[in-house]
């Protein structure tokens, strides 16, 4: 491939070698990933689909409280400990520190297993007054507080399965983690699921195939670790950086664990004022915001090591290039579902929840405040993996305490649409104060000149759908009108002329699929 062009300090340039070199991991690592996403987000929305007709309303949204807090909690057991691999790990291979490469996994990995035991005991003593805080009006208090014990055992063996994946991401490839947290854990999850909503065991069942299914990711986990590890490092006499990754695990879980976006936290708060329908709504508007968020969640796994071995070599200005084009990427692909998702939401919830459609007008509200999410790119890994947690953990504190504040104030008047509305104006502001801190504190910004292209593409699309709507017959004509907007949006982002980044993205995008086609996919 030729050096595609960049965009630097607002003026065009040319890719030095290294640069295109950053730019080619990171897509072959991200087409790797965005296609396991693709494939577990599928999954998952049919199996909403499914459930959301087997299940009764309340049982469905007494389901997705309990499985929203058991990631939340899950989150608590992890402790970070899975980015510090990453990036420890990241750090010895780019010393050339076989000892450190291994030192940084066991640590990591016995970190993990201890906390998250340790919280795995608490939830199952504990059940029942947690029950209580969250089951929404005492009638299912004794409910949820059977299913998180079920489900408990979900937070040590998602701990251990989430700290093996990132191991394996450090050496910058995507392979073994996207077969085991993309294919094999949800695919069984799905089967096991469907099977058990076929004969009727319902929301006890359910959790079941979720700890199964995780179960499955660890033993497939430990296998990859143990391939990917160079002959040196098995050989290796571990060196084990315990307190610095301790040092930076801690504040990164707590970003983690406050993480608005990633946790759905308004699905608990909702929960807490609201009846399981008000949290089904909510959650049901949640997964429709996924298939949006493919592209930056497919990046971003290849993006964080790529981070910290450019900062660990002092490569700034490769950081910046590869950050607005990474960022540039996720706009292209990811802004075209949000504005469809905002223009015309009810096609969506009336093909995947009939019994939802309710929930259209927090699926448009929460789409608004993820085009922030997405068009400040992954900026949050910048600030992390540059060795300042603590500031992310700021972030993430200050936004979810206005969050509850908030949602308090206004889920008990307003349900649903109130807590959108909190969301979605406060995963805005979050994310554009981390673009600041980068640059002040990094020296990189996600926004290159080319980043209008797909933001004038996007805003021919919503006026192709705005006026689309005028037209009469319902969800098909609106569903109809879906497409002809995506139309729209290629057409004019071909007329402003695609970039070589792009072109390349796609390229290996076109490659992966075929391979798989043919040979069941490939090596990176």
């Amino acid at each position: 491939m030729s050096d595609p062009e960049a965009v630097t300090q607002g003026k065009p340039t040319v890719l030095t070698s290294q640069e295109a070199s950053d730019v080619r991991i990171v897509a072959k690592g991200g087409a790797v990933q965005i296609l396991g996403q693709i494939g577990s987000q599928l999954l998952g929305l049919v199996f909403i689909a499914v459930a959301t007709r087997l299940l009764s309303k309340g049982d469905y949204g007494l389901y997705r409280l309990t499985f929203q807090q058991l990631a939340v909690i899950g989150q608590v057991g992890l402790l970070g400990f899975n980015f510090a691999a990453m990036r420890f790990i990241t750090m010895a291979r780019a010393r050339g520190d076989p000892s450190g490469v291994r030192g940084a996994a066991l640590v990591s990995l016995w970190g993990t297993a201890i906390t998250s035991s340790l919280v795995f005991i608490a939830l199952e003593l504990f059940a029942q007054q947690l029950a209580s805080l969250f089951a929404g009006g005492k009638a299912n208090t004794a409910d949820l507080a059977m299913l998180l014990r079920v489900g408990a055992a979900y937070v040590p063996l998602f701990g251990l399965m989430q700290t093996l994946r990132y191991c394996t991401q450090a050496y910058k490839n995507m392979l073994p983690s996207v077969i085991v947290g993309n294919i094999v854990q949800p695919a069984l999850r799905f089967l096991l699921g469907i099977g058990v909503l076929a004969l009727g065991i319902g929301v006890v069942g359910l959790m079941w195939t979720t700890v199964v299914s995780v179960a499955a990711g660890v033993v497939l986990g430990f296998y990859y670790l143990r391939r990917v590890f160079e002959p040196q490092e098995r050989a290796a006499s571990p060196v084990q950086p315990i307190w610095p990754v301790l040092r930076f695990a801690i504040p990164q879980a707590g970003a983690s664990m406050l993480g608005i976006q990633s946790l759905g936290l308004g699905v608990i708060i909702i929960g807490l004022y609201r009846h399981a329908p008000a949290v089904a709504v909510f959650g049901i508007a949640l997964s429709l915001q996924t298939p949006g968020s493919v592209f930056l969640g497919g990046i971003v796994n290849i993006w964080a090591p790529m981070v910290s071995e450019l900062h660990e070599r002092g490569a700034i200005r490769r950081l910046e290039v590869l950050y607005q084009t990474v960022n540039r990427w996720v706009v292209t692909f990811s802004f075209p579902v949000y504005v469809a998702l905002i223009v015309m939401p009810g096609v969506f919830t009336h093909l995947l929840a009939p019994k939802f459609e309710q929930a259209a007008v927090v699926t448009a509200i929460l789409a608004a405040g993820n085009l922030f999410y997405t068009a400040t790119g992954p900026t949050g890994y910048v600030i992390s993996m540059t060795g300042r947690p603590w500031l992310n953990l700021v972030n993430s504190v200050a936004g979810v305490a206005v969050y509850i504040v908030a949602g308090s104030v206004v889920v008990p008047a307003h349900g649903a649409v109130g807590m959108a509305v909190v969301d979605s104006v406060i995963t805005a502001v979050i994310n554009l104060v981390r673009v600041v801190e980068a640059k002040l504190l990094v020296g990189v910004q996600p926004f290159g000149r080319s980043f209008l292209k797909p933001l004038g593409a996007s805003v021919a699309m919503a006026a192709a759908l705005l006026l689309w709507r005028l037209l009469p017959g319902g969800w098909p004509v609106d569903l109809a009108g879906v497409a002809v907007g995506g139309v729209i949006y290629i057409a004019v982002l071909l007329a402003l002329g695609l970039d070589g980044e792009e072109r390349y993205v796609w390229k290996i995008i076109r490659k992966r699929v075929l391979r798989g086609k043919r040979a069941g996919g490939g090596k990176d």
